[in-house]
């Protein structure tokens, strides 16, 4: 196992205006192939309006990833619920981007209102009855 530093991110964000949900396929494309090559897991949750992503990873390639959401134009209101080193295992170890499209579910919202172990918690729970493809 490589002791290179590995680090957490996970945020919520808006769909920017001026973007429709057409755009996220590509999102989720760009990802995986970008995640793949960098180390970098996680999943993606997208309810017409609003993102919620968890990604975990090698800081270096994380905080690069990181850097890039928050400067895409598709994004608005980008908004960490917890982001710092991860010292454990790995919470999504197969997924370069698992994805959801959760409908008007009111997992987001669930997200957004707990507190920030709280909320990784509920994804956690929320991701075996999600369809992550």
């Amino acid at each position: 196992m490589s002791n290179e530093a590995r680090s957490l991110f996970f945020y919520h964000s808006t769909l920017a205006d001026g973007h429709d949900a057409s755009c996220v396929g590509a999102i989720v494309r760009t990802a995986r192939a970008f995640n793949a090559s960098h180390g970098i897991t996680g999943v993606l949750l997208f309810d017409g309006e609003r993102f919620c992503q968890y990604i975990e990873g090698p800081s270096p390639a994380l905080d690069a990833l990181v850097d890039r959401i928050c400067e895409d134009p598709r994004h608005q209101n980008v908004t960490p619920l917890l982001q710092g080193p991860l010292s454990a295992a790995r919470r999504y170890p197969d997924w370069s981007m698992a994805f959801s499209d959760v409908g008007k579910d009111s997992i987001i919202d669930r997200l957004i209102a707990a507190e920030s172990l709280r909320a990784l918690e509920l994804l956690q729970q929320a991701h075996l009855t999600l369809d992550v493809g």
